[in-house]
């Protein structure tokens, strides 16, 4: 059973309570990030492609107006780092990404270049709201879709760690009932639960974790003894326990 679910409530266990939350809340934040982690790679490859289609068109169109340009000294604002700017396609998706998507400069290489050729606007404009406002937003989508499918299927795997923790708590009482049952009657006095709880290595572990003392175990005891025979039976003792320790999870 994951230990991720087990929060206990009570005064006694506040620190164990804090701790166990934000373990829980990292654990999960990274769990998710590596379930989602393919939707992130393929994301990058999608909009490396569409910033290379991008790159390759400018190279055909923009390309010789930026070499006109570096002829004449044009580029005065970024000086060399325009220059050769689109020598390659890999150079020119770097220009993409430092100017469209990072938005460093944007105006630097594209704004003497529209001006000179007023049709490579299509280019840079198209390339920014193809990347910026296409790709992106829908890489953004596609993530969130991803984490929530994650989260629904967390929760699914929480409902059926619930359960599995209830069939556990069930066989660990049982088999506590039948450790403290001194006279092997099917039944418990209350001196034997009492005893049980101070002895029993397991069973009291349990209890301290559920945050029950000697008190609440008196006052759980009277409270099941409904007709007064001063004895519980197994049923009793086990599914008391067991609906104490899932409130305790919840």
């Amino acid at each position: 059973m994951d230990h991720c679910r087990l929060r206990c409530p009570g005064t006694g266990s506040r620190s164990l309570v804090t701790s166990s939350r934000l373990y829980c809340e990292l654990r999960q934040m990274v769990r998710m990030t590596a379930s989602c982690f393919r939707a992130m790679m393929w994301s990058f490859v999608f909009a490396f492609v569409m910033m290379t289609a991008w790159a390759m068109l400018a190279m055909e169109l923009v390309r010789p107006t930026v070499k006109q340009i570096e002829e004449v000294g044009g580029f005065e604002e970024c000086g060399s780092s325009c220059e050769g700017a689109m020598d390659t396609v890999m150079l020119t998706n770097l220009l993409f990404f430092t100017t469209v998507v990072a938005g460093d400069g944007w105006g630097q290489i594209s704004r003497p270049v529209v001006l000179k050729h007023p049709l490579t606007a299509v280019v840079f404009v198209g390339a920014q709201l193809t990347l910026v406002f296409g790709v992106l937003n829908l890489i953004v989508a596609v993530l969130v879709d991803t984490f929530a499918e994650q989260r629904e299927r967390d929760v699914n795997s929480r409902a059926e760690e619930l359960e599995q923790a209830e069939q556990d708590a069930v066989e660990f009482f049982t088999r506590i009932f039948k450790a403290i049952d001194e006279d092997a009657s099917g039944e418990l006095t209350l001196d034997e639960l009492l005893s049980g709880a101070s002895l029993h290595p397991d069973f009291q572990n349990h209890l301290r974790v559920m945050d029950i003392d000697e008190n609440d175990l008196t006052q759980l005891f009277h409270m099941l003894d409904m007709d007064h025979g001063g004895t519980i039976d197994h049923e009793e003792f086990v599914g008391a326990l067991t609906r104490w320790v899932n409130e305790s999870k919840t």
